[in-house]
This record gives C-alpha cells, structure tokens and sequence, in this order.
C-alpha cells in the first residue's frame, strides 16, 4: 500500500471520528437549551434571513426550494426576522421548535408558525396585521387634534390588550412583556406628537395631562425591563428628549447608575444636539452635563468648538461675512448691503419646513419693499442641483436677494454661524453686526394656525 493510499485511509478515519464526535455533542446537549427553527418560504425575497435581538445576530441560509433549518443559543426575549425586504417581531426561547410558513409576496398576510412557541408568535403575526390595517396615513395625522388623536391611541391599546387577553398564551413572561411592549409604545407616540404640538404653539391638552399622571407610575430605574424591552428604552431616551425641549434636566435624576451607564451613549447624542441655539438660556447646563457625561476628551473637544462658537455669536459682534453668486452668476456679499438691515433666510429645495415660510416671507418683502431692508435667501443646496434652485426661484416667484452657497452645508458661512437646521433666520443691522443669530421665523404658530410674524415686524419697524 502506497505512501498516498495511506494518507486517504488516515483522512477518511479522521473525519468519520470528527462526524461521531460532532453527532454525540449534538445529541448530548440538553434539547431545552435552544432554538430551532424551520420553514419553507413561497417567492423567497432573498437567499438568506436574519434572526436579530438583545445583541444577537444569526443569518440563516434559504435553499433554493425556500426551505431553511437551522438552531439558535438564545436566552428568551423578543427578536426581529428579516429577509432583506420584509420583517416581523418573534418571541423566542429555549427549548421552541418552530416551524415557519410563508409567501414572500404577501409576507404579512401568509406567515404562520406551528410546533412548540407557536401560539406567542402567531400573536405577534396578528399584532403586524392589527398594525397594518389600522395605521393612519400621514395626513390625516397632521390633521388630527390633541384631543382625537389621544382617543386614537387609548382604542389602539385597548384592542391590542383585547387581543392579548384572548391568545390564549399561558407563558406569562411573554403577556407581561407585550403588555408593557403596548403600554411604552401608547407612551412613545403621544410623546412624539406632544412634541409636534409643542413647536405648534400647542402646550397645552389631554395628552399632556395623561402624561403627567402616568409619569408618576413608571420605574425609571427598572434595568431587567431597559433591557428586554426595547419601547421601555426608547420611552426613556423620549423622555429625556423632552426633558430637554421643555428645559427640565431633572430627567438625570431619574436615572440610577446602571441604567445611566447603559444609555450613557444616547444621552450624550441627546445632550449633543441641545448645545445650540434653539437652547441659548440652557447652553452652559447642557454643556456641563454634557462634559460629565462624555465618554471621553476626544468627545469633549469634539462638542467645545461648537459650544465656544455659539457662546461668541452675541448681539453687536461683527456678523460672519458671505460672499455668494445669485441666479445669474453675480457675486453678493455682506459688505455690498452695508446701510441696510439684512434678514438672512438660510433654506434649500427640499426643505418643507423652508417652503412653508414663503408665502409668509413674500408678504414681508412686500410690506418693506420701500425700506432699508434686505432680504437674502442663502440656499445650501448641492451646485450639482443648482438648477432645481433656478427652476425653484421662477416657478415660486422668489423675489428678494436669491445667492447658493458654495458647499452647502460646510459654506463658512453656515459654520460659521453653526447652522445644523433649517429654515434658520439670521438678523444682521445696518453696519454688519450681528442682531439675532436666531431671529423669528416671518410665520409664526399660534394653535396651528400660521400667521404673520408680530415680533418681527416690530424689529424692523424699530430698526428702520
């Protein structure tokens, strides 16, 4: 027998010892220890899916006839199945054998589980479906008050409590987490829209009332539930955000030290964005707190530029300089409109927000069309789009001093001024100082209603 013969005799015997001993780990682990999941997928939308939660991820390969198998090592919790297009919520635990059916095509309407797990995960399919057919489009939701939209939200929660309460799901871990996956959810979205109602002047309604009565009832500090629930976590990073907006930073101190340390990251991100202008009477605040909880130097001297700059913007300092082409291609700077008052409109194409000023900025250029008043509208929009922004001035009438800046949102003068929102107004006087890097907007909301801007008519009939 060859040298070589031998050597195919050793391999052969290596690999079925390697298969023996692989089998017998398999078949000697506790079978309760982990998850398998099975399937066959109609119109497959990719090749492979995703199994994804609490910081695990497994991509799952699909045959080419849809089927798939495969095990999981999983501690019980919620996850996400994704195929690339489509996705859907899982409750998952050791010891579930869950077989997976479902049509790519109509991946919501068709997807049904069956084996061990089944009945959570059906639910969860019922609850995607639940979601679907009762959303309500964007439009109707700009439109709906505080009052209809707060009804809209207590029958949401009471019908996806009924749902729950007749699964029939004896594993009570899963009820309480959906219950309190609801609940947060409820929470989270009349939060976002007490946000909308604040920047619409509406501070006041049912949902503020219902927020402040709950408020008392959560556990702020509860870090099982900050990390198997993902609405919870949310719910508190929203309200720390509001926290913010209404400059009410006693929000930290509902934080203990585990949770802080968890959502150390978001918060810093929280704290980032309040060091602006929209902040001015809390920007030292923010700043400090900001620095104490900074994960590092680099951090912290990442975020001084900005706050040194923004602290050195004051009233009478020599406004930030622009130099820009308008329409036609001809320069206009700063210094060419010295002797006028400049109100600074920093916009782009595709900013509703901007447009929404329009009709209100027009109706001040005509109302001062006679004074020292100059009106520049400052596009940061890309060069390679500059041609939507001619088309834009013609088609809007855009009257005023039209000029693009050079590199849209790194042009000196939208750094300079620090600029990371827009519409922003800017009011310079008449010998290029600097009045309000933060100037009111020519509408102004007053219970959703827009309207003409009193306070600044009265500055520039005060300065004229």
């Amino acid at each position: 027998m060859t040298s070589k013969t031998n050597f195919h005799k050793f391999l052969t015997i290596l690999t079925t010892l390697a298969l023996t001993y692989s089998l017998n780990v398999i078949y000697s682990q506790d079978l309760s220890s982990y998850v398998r999941l099975s399937g066959e997928i109609t119109n497959p939308n990719s090749d492979k899916i995703t199994i994804r939660g609490n910081g695990y991820v497994k991509v799952i390969d699909v045959n080419t006839n849809g089927t798939f198998d495969d095990t999981l090592v999983i501690k019980e919790g919620n996850f996400t199945f994704y195929d690339t297009k489509e996705s859907t919520a899982m409750y998952l635990a050791p010891g579930y054998r869950l077989d997976i059916s479902l049509d790519g095509k109509e991946f919501d309407e068709t997807l049904k589980y069956s084996g061990i797990g089944e009945r959570p995960n059906n639910f969860n399919a019922s609850y995607f479906l639940f979601n679907e057919k009762n959303a309500i489009d964007s439009e109707t939701y700009k439109k709906m008050e505080n009052q209809e939209y707060f009804d809209y939200e207590l029958k949401t929660h009471a019908s996806l409590m009924k749902l729950l309460n007749e699964s029939e799901i004896e594993n009570e871990k899963f009820l309480e987490n959906q219950a309190d996956k609801f609940r947060f959810q409820m929470l989270n979205n009349l939060i976002t829209k007490l946000g909308e109602d604040y920047f619409a002047g509406k501070t006041k309604g049912i949902i503020t009332q219902y927020l402040d009565s709950e408020i008392d009832k959560i556990d702020f500090k509860d870090s099982v539930l900050f990390t198997s629930n993902n609405d919870y976590r949310y719910f508190l990073s929203s309200y720390f955000v509001a926290g913010l907006t209404s400059g009410d930073l006693k929000t930290l101190e509902l934080y203990n030290e585990e949770l802080l340390e968890m959502q150390k990251k978001s918060i810093v991100t929280t704290l980032k964005r309040g060091i602006s202008f929209y902040n001015m009477d809390k920007l030292d605040v923010y700043y400090q707190t900001y620095v104490k909880l900074a994960a590092n130097d680099k951090d912290i001297n990442r975020i001084k530029g900005k706050y040194e700059r923004i602290k050195t913007l004051k009233k009478g300092i020599p406004s930030p300089s622009f130099n820009y082409p308008d329409s036609s291609g001809k320069n206009i700077s700063l210094e060419s409109l010295k002797g006028k008052l400049v109100y600074v409109d920093v916009w782009a194409t595709w900013c509703g927000p901007c447009k929404a000023q329009i009709p209100f900025l027009k109706q001040l250029e005509e109302k001062y069309r006679e004074e020292d008043i100059a009106f520049v509208s400052l596009s940061i929009d890309q060069l390679k789009n500059i041609s939507k922004w001619k088309d834009m001035i013609v088609d809007k009438e855009l009257e005023g001093i039209q000029i693009i800046a050079d590199k849209a949102w790194r042009s000196k003068f939208v750094t300079d001024y620090v600029i990371e929102g827009i519409p922003r107004f800017i009011l310079i006087d008449k010998d290029g100082n600097l009045m309000d890097p933060m100037a009111p907007r020519p509408a102004i909301y007053v219970e959703g209603e827009m309207q003409l801007n009193e306070e600044i008519q009265k500055i520039f009939e005060d300065n004229i």
